[in-house]
């Protein structure tokens, strides 16, 4: 074990909840100074102008449950949990913001936790402490976006996991746990199934099968022999499987931004510490030589935690196996759902139907499993390499390394690069770097390596803050406009354009104008005008069929904000 472990547990158990005290300040700080987004106007309940929007406006549980399910690519839940903490909370950008940056706290004292049962406690305080501080986890939390909740959830999963693996205790309440959280977890985001895919890869590898085995017992679907562990994944998928559904009905091209090479180095530096933004001006990018030492220093930590003394606890007896009528109710349960979300759909229905047999197909995933078994313990070197690599480490590397690297593979072929779903893997990232430091044997170069880490992760804060939350400002545009602005000024804005949804959350009670420009000036020829553009470095001024609208106007104001326009005009004659 590590040196650091010689110190009273009592000591990290400490550092680690002043850990999540300093991530809770931090994530709170300036939660509301950012501008709410595009997409953060996708929570349930803001009020919107109907049949304008994008999104629409969605303010009782029938129009949540039918857009979201019909229209929105993201999964449904976390949005439907927004629905009901918006009804309680209203609002407001704290009310919105909240729940992100809580949750996010919340997840430093589960990382300690993976981090003290993978190398010890003092490689779990020093993971709490350093994903405190880290400046990409700070900027998510504090966005009304779905991806650290899923990340908690899924950092959850693997903990409950690993206990129900290895704890002998209340393995009912960890076993329903686990596979509550995976559901969970898909309902917040996609990438629940290669975290839930790398989890049945490692239980495949740690918990060998009891028994005879015959490739016979493939076609049946045998389950008998196999780790109850592995039986609960097959549950999970269970379960899960509506939302895969879902994601197939409204999967999209150019969702993300693929950006090769570069994408994989800045997820290796430290989970995007420093992340490229290109939506500042000017764009917030790393020197190429900083950016290469930082990438040498984590390729080096990771190497040394991936070889680091780990904690290697034998797994506890498999116990009882499940009823053998719970799978099959669960599967024809998950899959009459499916077959009725698939009819439902407006499109793809042929292609859902098919999607629905999955909770049926996952019924063979224990025997796959035990096959998968059955041909690694025909190696010697496969079952020597099982014998030294089993344990929570080895969990920690496949969802640490090996889940980005597979899907930076895959993405050559489909688009599924964006860099804050990749947060599901960054916790595990910083236990194997903690576990490196707290392996190293000398007292002061551990300490000094410890210090220049935190130090670094410090550092990342003030490049957090200085992100901006959006390419546009809509916050500080209508903050502008508020010592010209009349309640009975009109609005001149597009129709049915994301980039103005922000703009109504801001201006709720505002006159807007959404077409038939000229024949607005017409019915109310005294109105002030203000025309809201948002133009681009390469477009300072936006000329569209609005401006032409107001020729002969007088422009007495001009508000400009990041990216953000507002120019105000009066009729021919007014003052």
């Amino acid at each position: 074990m590590a040196k650091a472990d010689a110190l009273p547990a009592r000591l990290w158990t400490g550092i680690a909840v002043a850990a999540v005290l300093l991530a809770l300040v931090l994530r709170l700080y300036g939660l509301d100074l950012r501008s709410i987004s595009h997409p953060e106007v996708y929570v349930p309940g803001i009020p919107l102008p109907l049949e304008h929007s994008v999104p629409p406006p969605r303010l009782t549980w029938a129009d949540t449950l039918w857009m979201h399910y019909h229209d929105e690519p993201h999964p449904m839940g976390w949005y439907l949990a927004m629905f009901a903490w918006t009804k309680v909370t209203g609002i407001s950008e704290w009310a919105l913001r909240l729940p992100g940056a809580v949750i996010g706290a919340a997840s430093v004292w589960l990382v300690f936790l993976l981090g003290r049962r993978v190398f010890g406690s003092a490689a779990g305080a020093l993971a709490a402490v350093l994903l405190a501080l880290h400046g990409f986890h700070v900027f998510w939390s504090q966005a009304a976006r779905m991806y650290v909740p899923g990340a908690f959830l899924g950092l959850l999963s693997t903990l409950l996991l690993l206990a129900f693996v290895y704890d002998g205790r209340r393995r009912m309440l960890t076993g329903a746990g686990y596979v509550l959280s995976v559901a969970a977890t898909a309902t917040c985001v996609e990438f629940v199934w290669p975290l839930l895919g790398i989890q049945i890869l490692w239980a495949t590898l740690v918990l060998p099968a009891r028994g005879d085995f015959r490739w016979s017992d493939v076609l049946r679907a045998r389950m008998a022999g196999m780790h109850p562990a592995i039986l609960l994944q097959m549950l999970a998928v269970m379960i899960s499987a509506p939302e895969l559904l879902h994601s197939v009905y409204r999967a999209r091209a150019g969702a993300v931004e693929q950006t090769g090479l570069a994408f994989l180095r800045e997820y290796l530096s430290f989970g995007f510490l420093f992340v490229t933004d290109p939506d500042a001006i000017p764009p917030m990018a790393l020197s190429a030589p900083v950016a290469a030492a930082l990438l040498v220093a984590v390729l080096g930590l990771v190497a040394g935690g991936i070889r680091a003394p780990a904690r290697a606890p034998r797994p506890a007896p498999a116990g009882a196996a499940l009823p053998g009528w719970l799978p099959v109710a669960v599967a024809a349960a998950a899959a009459a759902v499916m077959v009725w979300l698939a009819l439902i759909a407006l499109h793809r229905n042929a292609a859902l139907l098919v999607v629905a047999a999955g909770p049926v197909l996952a019924l063979w995933l224990p025997a796959l499993s035990r096959a998968a078994d059955h041909v690694l313990s025909r190696s010697v070197a496969l079952t020597r390499w099982r014998e030294a690599t089993a344990g929570p480490r080895l969990l920690a590397v496949l969802v640490g390394v090996a889940a980005p690297l597979i899907l930076f593979v895959l993405s050559a072929k489909v688009e599924i690069l964006a860099n804050r779903a990749f947060l599901l893997f960054v916790p595990a990232l910083l236990v194997l770097v903690a576990g490196a430091v707290t392996a190293i044997p000398l007292s002061w170069p551990r300490h000094v390596v410890a210090a220049a880490l935190i130090g670094l992760f410090a550092a990342s804060l003030p490049w957090s803050f200085a992100r901006p939350g959006s390419p546009r400002d809509h916050k500080a545009l209508v903050a502008g406009m508020q010592a010209s602005y009349r309640p009975d000024d009109l609005v001149f804005v597009l129709d049915k354009r994301w980039e103005e949804a922000p703009l109504f959350y801001y201006l709720p009670a505002a006159r807007f104008v959404f077409g038939d420009y000229a024949e607005a000036l017409r019915r109310d020829p005294q109105a002030r005008v203000w025309l809201v553009t948002w133009p681009w470095e390469d477009m300072p001024v936006i000329t569209d069929e609005r401006r032409e609208a107001l020729a002969g106007y007088a422009r007495v104001d001009h508000v400009e904000a990041l990216r953000a326009s507002a120019e105000l005009f009066v009729p021919p004659g007014n003052p």
